[in-house]
Parts: structure tokens; sequence; C-alpha cells
């Protein structure tokens, strides 16, 4: 029986790779801004290191030059200061802004869960448990429950 060798291809997604440009493109002139490259010593440099006169006809591989060089000349790229969308914390914020705007009857970490509960039909001990789809479906119920309290609230203030 012949065997079969596998390769493993990698593909990539055009987004990713989209992104992956613009990100190095905005280290690259950000380099150029902490190394303080006049315009005539950023071209020089392009054109030394790929042929090139403008970042933006780099291709990864040229991309990946420059930053190389920039990091030789003491040039390190900011850490990113992104931090992942934590749907807990929005939950518990939410829930806590339709407390202040008098919509909860118990405003206690218990009628959370148990609102959850019944929101996705499904019980957690936690909030931080709750998968992303059903935190998502809690979050949009709890923006519709606050616009309602906002608007009794404003309702009530209006009547006294």
């Amino acid at each position: 029986m012949p065997t079969t060798t596998r390769r493993f291809t990698a593909h990539s997604n055009t987004g990713n790779a989209d992104t992956q440009r613009k990100r190095e493109l905005g280290h690259i002139h950000q380099g150029r801004a902490a190394l303080r490259w006049s315009e005539d010593d950023y071209r020089f440099h392009l054109r030394n290191l790929t042929g090139k006169t403008s970042s933006a006809e780099l291709d990864a591989a040229g991309r990946r030059k420059v930053l190389d060089h920039m990091a030789t000349l003491g040039y390190s790229p900011k850490a990113s200061t992104f931090k992942p969308f934590d749907q807990a914390a929005k939950i518990k914020w939410l829930w806590k802004k339709i407390g202040e705007h008098n919509g909860l009857r118990d405003p206690s970490p218990a009628a959370l869960l148990a609102f959850i509960g019944r929101t996705t039909g499904s019980g957690y001990s936690d909030v931080k448990f709750v998968p992303t789809m059903e935190a998502s479906k809690v979050i949009e119920a709890l923006k519709a429950m606050l616009d309602r309290a906002k608007r009794t609230q404003a309702k009530e203030g209006c009547a006294t």
C-alpha cells in the first residue's frame, strides 16, 4: 500500500493581510518620527533597503526589511494597548446603570444571574461564563431595559 505525504498549506485571509500591512506601515511611520528622519532621510533609507521610494509600494518582505533596519537603529514599535472587549464587564455596568435609573426591583448580582438565565435559557454561576453569542443577547436586552428606565424616569421627572 503506497503512503501518502500530506502537506500543510497555510491559508491567509485577505482581511488579515490588509490589517497586518496597515499595522506595519503604521510602525514604519512611527519609527520615522521616533528616529527623527527628515523626508529625504526617509526616502534614502527606503531606496537603499528596498529600491522603493514609498512605503505604500512595499510588500511584506520590504516592510520587514525597513522595520528590521529601524530596530538596529534603536526603534522598537510601541506595544499595543488594545484590550479585548469584556462583555461580562459591560453586562455588569449596564445592570448597575439600570439600577441607578430605578429600573430594577432587585439590583443584586443574584438577580442579574437570574435575568441572564431567563434571557438565555441557561443558568450560569458567574457572568464571565456566559458565551459570547448569549452575552450579546443579554447586552441588547439590558440596553433596551436601560432605555425604558431612562424614559420612565424622565416622564416621572416631568410629572412632578
